[in-house]
């Protein structure tokens, strides 16, 4: 089980997430997919343009799958407010290769609004830490050979 951190962008770069009701919408759509068990959810930032989502497809998941619920399921909900393109073709995905790894992509995208200088954004993993998976225990353990050694 692999955790990556993706990012999307909006058609055209537009804008769409400036308007609250769609940055709202989007993070709803998350976490519907994210309590459908699609899978695990670490992080996010939805800014006015793209999203960044860090994230562990579930067992019988793929990360295209993961990503075209959310991608997909925020179009289909979002086709009565808005008519038109909402997405680029495509993602961005980094596969995520240890606990440093994952620290520091959390600290990126937890780090997102501030670089653009967006004060008390709320669109952020860091207003719902609550509803958010730890980091996988494969990314936790040390490696040896590549391998995960086992603890315990």
């Amino acid at each position: 089980m692999s955790t990556y951190s993706i990012t999307t962008v909006t058609f055209q770069r537009k804008a769409l997430f400036l308007r609250t009701a769609n940055a709202e919408l989007l993070v709803k759509t998350i976490f519907r997919y994210r309590e459908q068990r699609r899978f695990l959810l670490h992080g996010f930032a939805v800014m006015p343009e793209h999203l960044h989502v860090l994230l562990t497809p579930a067992d019988g998941q793929t990360v295209e799958r993961c990503v075209q619920c959310i991608k997909g399921g925020f179009s289909f909900s979002v086709r009565e407010q808005f008519v038109g393109e909402v997405w680029q073709t495509g993602f961005h995905e980094h596969r995520i290769r240890d606990s440093e790894d994952f620290r520091n992509q959390i600290e990126y995208v937890a780090q997102n609004p501030h670089r653009r200088r967006l004060a008390d954004y709320r669109f952020v993993h860091t207003g719902y830490l609550d509803r958010l998976d730890g980091m996988p225990l494969a990314i936790s353990r040390p490696i040896a050979n590549g391998k995960s050694i086992p603890q315990g």
